[in-house]
Order: structure tokens, then sequence, then C-alpha cells
């Protein structure tokens, strides 16, 4: 299943993972703690496999005197 979701950055969806880390770490027991690990982690892998945003392209280029 693939979700679509428009008006959110990437800095939006760091967030929702990082908050999904820390309310495992409070879940009431380890099958919640795990869940909230396992999305986090697919949200984190849906993310990594996105083309860098335009402005670090740019500093890389940069960088590299290109």
């Amino acid at each position: 299943m693939a979700v679509h979701m428009t008006g959110l950055g990437v800095a939006d969806y760091q967030e929702i993972v990082e908050s999904l880390l820390v309310a495992a770490d409070h879940a009431g027991g380890p099958e919640l703690a795990d869940y909230r690990v396992s999305l986090a982690d697919r949200i984190g892998a849906g993310l990594d496999t996105l083309p860098p945003p335009r402005e670090a392209l740019e500093t890389m280029r940069a960088v590299n005197g290109q």
C-alpha cells in the first residue's frame, strides 16, 4: 500500500520518524514498541530512496568545484 501526502517536507517526515522512535520507548508493551519501530524504519527507508534536495546538490557541486 502506498500513501500520497502533500504539504509535508522531508524534515516533517523525519520528525514523524523521530516521534515514533520516542513513542516506542514509552510504549505500553513490546508489541506496540516493535510496531512503532518497524513503522519508523519503513518511513525512513522510503525517505532514503528520495533524491537529495536541490540545495544539497548545489552544495555538493560547490564543494567539488563543479
